[in-house]
């Protein structure tokens, strides 16, 4: 269901425990031979922000990742060789992450929107217009406690994956789908359907995304000092965001072709 991450104190050093598709990921890609080990957290089926595909046998089993432009660049400059807890894309002011220290400024904004079947787009002119209706979102997206409780006013199912999110929209079983835009998009090509979804013009939050580091860690001065001075930096925070955009991009076109599904067996509740 949910992500959710909770850090506990085992041996000496912090472990996490992980729900959802948060997990360890070993990152040594295009870093020096000497940095041997880097340990971060992120999402590993949650595209872009996280994930891991396999597109050829070059890069099989690869972790991708939105935020690689700041691993990279931190990893080379500063020639780290440690571990440490370093969680990729968290939100301020949220329960779930309460035990880690959220870096400033924000290395994105998540976007979240509403997708709608294209003759009903211009239906929605207000979040008014949308509280009337009926909405489906997926389990597999949490967002900040702030949109957590914003949503307690609109009649929104949840699902628990994308076949059913979309199918519930394009069987006439909900009016719009609640998605944060990049993972959306990424969902909506994978199933053959980006072409036949509209997004509404004007986003519903715009939500930063932080990078967090364990409060309990040893390493936490370097780090926050390392990552804050690389985030001051618009250019580094535009890379992450093209990041963004050609992740997004390369996945519509891997799925150029695809037979979009029919919808014969759509969850209902």
């Amino acid at each position: 269901m949910k992500k959710i991450l909770i850090f506990i104190l085992v041996v000496g050093q912090i472990c996490l425990w992980t729900v959802g598709s948060m997990a360890f990921i070993n990152y040594n890609d295009k870093l020096p031979k000497k940095l041997k080990h880097i340990k971060i957290t992120g999402y590993t089926d949650y595209a872009p922000f996280g994930f891991v595909e396999f597109p050829d046998k070059s890069v099989m089993g690869r972790f991708f990742s939105a935020f690689e432009p700041l691993i990279n660049d931190i990893a080379q400059e500063n020639n780290l060789r440690i571990e440490y807890d370093l969680a990729l894309g968290v939100y301020h002011d949220t329960e779930m992450f309460k035990g880690l220290e959220i870096l400033f400024p924000a290395a994105f904004i998540n976007p979240i929107t509403v997708f709608m079947m294209p003759n009903r787009i211009n239906e929605v002119k207000t979040t008014d217009d949308l509280k009337k209706l009926k909405g489906v979102r997926s389990s597999r997206e949490t967002y900040s406690d702030f949109v957590e409780e914003q949503l307690k006013e609109y009649n929104i199912d949840v699902v628990d994956n994308s076949y059913d999110l979309f199918g519930r929209l394009f069987t006439g079983k909900a009016d719009y789908i609640l998605v944060s835009q990049y993972y959306g998009l990424i969902e909506a090509s994978k199933l053959g359907l980006r072409k036949q979804i509209s997004v509404a013009k004007q986003t519903l939050w715009q939500v930063p995304m932080f990078i967090g580091v364990s409060k309990l860690s040893k390493h936490r001065k370097l780090l926050s000092q390392i990552i804050t001075r690389w985030l001051e930096t618009a250019e580094n925070r535009e890379n992450i965001k093209q990041n963004i955009i050609r992740i997004v991009n390369e996945a519509e076109i891997r799925a150029q072709g695809t037979v979009p599904p029919t919808f014969e067996n759509v969850q209902n509740q």
